[in-house]
């Protein structure tokens, strides 16, 4: 298990970008924090492959309901990872398995994260 970040590092945005490895090996994350549970995402758009935040940490809408994608406004649900609006509506943020345990999330992948950042490399189209 790889340590991601403390629970309580979610409270000031409800969301935090977490970076893994580097190069070609890097894997962004973005964990969140929605009506008290927490889930894990690849921090990268269906659309364009691109990360959804342009400032760190700033991945909720204003009305902090939904995830947006700064790149072209699409909406995702933050406990399913659906887009429910914009140019990759009902596609998913890939989900990544995490585990909660004395108040810190660990990334709970049988794939290593560099593995998990390859394999996700090989499907773009471009």
């Amino acid at each position: 298990m790889i340590l991601l970040c403390r629970a309580e590092e979610l409270a000031p945005s409800g969301a935090k970008g977490i970076v893994l490895g580097d190069g070609a090996d890097r894997l962004d994350v973005v964990v969140v924090a929605k009506d008290g549970n927490h889930h894990a995402y690849i921090n990268c758009c269906p659309h364009q492959f691109i990360p959804l935040e342009i400032f760190p940490d700033h991945f909720f809408s204003h009305d902090k309901t939904h995830l947006i994608c700064s790149g072209h406004g699409a909406l995702f649900e933050p406990d399913t990872g659906l887009c429910i609006e914009g140019p990759c509506e009902d596609e998913f943020l890939e989900r990544l398995e995490i585990i909660e345990k004395d108040g810190e999330i660990f990334l709970n992948e049988l794939r290593a994260p560099e593995k998990i950042a390859r394999e996700k490399r090989a499907k773009r189209n471009w």
